[in-house]
């Protein structure tokens, strides 16, 4: 028995068509795979810089803004991720009042629930220190990602969580649309970002 097994180890003779039919699945695999987790990769690349971008454009506004300006950053984070899935954005302004985080104001697109008082303790641990009477914005995006091929990666959903403060401003003031001047869901990006007329507004919500 030892002899064969030293005779075996020894035996260089093979036959080519039948290692390319061992192999050629393997490297098929090998190669689609690479390409599935590395666009998986590169997606959620893609889908957190373009978080930090929207983010970065509120937290430089000065003006109140509408839902009308939060449709259009959804819009702007779908073109920068070229998502051809229903991604989906939620801005929240939370301040620290004496002895609790509270919610300002809470956006969602597509569908997706805004955030309640209820909800702070689901997310209060992703929350900086915050003195008290300091305002932030948490922007958060959710971008669904089905690979190109079945090759053990299951279709999944990319969370982006990230935090700003207001760099020129105390905080972001939004109007839900009880201003006469929002012009509702069907507006274009930008519309009804005029400044509101103190005499007849009653401020914006939140405030």
């Amino acid at each position: 028995m030892k002899r064969l097994i030293r005779r075996y180890m020894r035996e260089d003779d093979a036959a080519v068509a039948f290692e390319a039919v061992i192999i050629t699945p393997i490297l098929a695999w090998l190669f689609v795979g690479s390409f599935v987790f590395f666009d998986a990769f590169r997606t959620y690349n893609t889908s957190l810089k373009a978080t930090y971008a929207v983010a970065d454009v509120l937290s430089r506004e000065t003006d109140w803004i509408y839902g009308s300006d939060i449709e259009g950053l959804a819009d702007v984070f779908q073109h920068i991720t070229r998502n051809v899935e229903q991604s989906s954005l939620r801005v929240t302004q939370v301040r620290r009042s004496t002895s609790e985080y509270r919610i300002d104001w809470s956006y969602a697109t597509d569908g997706t629930a805004r955030l309640f008082n209820s909800n702070i303790p689901a997310i209060q641990s992703q929350l900086p220190n915050m003195v008290f009477g300091e305002r932030i914005i948490v922007v958060e995006t959710f971008l669904p990602y089905r690979p190109a091929f079945n090759v053990g990666l299951r279709p999944l959903e990319f969370t982006n969580f990230t935090v700003t403060r207001p760099r020129f401003a105390g905080q972001l003031q939004f109007d839900d649309g009880s201003d006469p001047l929002y012009c509702g869901s069907s507006c274009n990006f930008g519309d009804g970002d005029e400044e509101p007329d103190p005499d007849t507004d009653s401020g914006p919500a939140g405030s």
